[in-house]
């Protein structure tokens, strides 16, 4: 059995498409999704319909959640906050109904194999910062989590299996713009990881951030291009 896992892909819909394109060409059994499907890129709703119409089932991740909060009036005086609060905004003035009703009926776990687990951050918070360096005890009967939030992809072993961060397949933070992908593959009763890097086009990619009339889309762009956050 092999399982193609998928993270945080914000509403950056040619980047999704590449990674659920280059599984497809893999011949993966199932795919999931570790949540942050929307906001920070331009096509939130496309990002959605896709998922639902390649059968993808994922996660809720935490800007999934908080999106569908109402608009922040937060008269902060810091200026990052104030322009990821504009860009939040944005996103919730364009969500279709559909949209928000499949973002709101996301469950915070999926279980793609019983001894798989896919979360957005950590195993109880949505926002939890899993990292390399940290050594989580997983689930009796769980053998592997992939997780996503971080945007910076790895693989580690820990006590009971090994700890997977599927990057993002739309906003990466390491210095890599690609779409990150991460393969499961059933081998002698264990399971091997591997992350996989896919390229997109950044031009169109931009493009649409700046026919969707996106605030702040030059910064978007920027770090869209250097793969950081903001």
């Amino acid at each position: 059995m092999r399982i193609g896992v998928i993270s945080d892909p914000h509403g950056c819909l040619v980047g999704l498409r590449a990674a659920l394109d280059w599984l497809k060409a893999e011949a993966v059994d199932l795919v999931a999704c570790a949540g942050d499907v929307v906001n920070f890129g331009p096509q939130p709703n496309e990002c959605v319909d896709l998922l639902v119409e390649r059968n993808v089932a994922s996660v809720q991740g935490n800007i999934d959640r908080d999106i569908l909060l109402p608009p922040s009036r937060d008269e902060t005086t810091n200026e990052r906050t104030r322009q990821i609060i504009e860009i939040d905004n944005w996103c919730r003035e364009h969500l279709t109904p559909a949209s928000r009703q499949w973002l709101a009926e996301l469950p915070l776990r999926l279980s793609p194999a019983p001894d798989v687990l896919v979360v957005h951050g950590g195993l109880h918070d949505a926002e939890e910062i899993v990292d390399v360096a940290a050594a989580p005890d997983l689930p009796s009967g769980v053998s592997v989590v992939v997780a996503g939030h971080l945007h910076r992809p790895f693989i580690t072993t820990v006590q009971t299996g090994v700890w997977v961060n599927a990057g993002s397949a739309g906003r990466s933070c390491d210095g890599d713009p690609r779409a990150a992908v991460t393969v499961l593959e059933r081998q002698a009763e264990r399971w091997r990881a591997s992350i996989h890097r896919v390229p997109f086009d950044l031009d169109t990619a931009v493009e649409a951030i700046r026919q969707a009339k996106m605030p702040h889309a030059e910064r978007l762009i920027e770090t869209q291009r250097k793969a950081c956050w903001w």
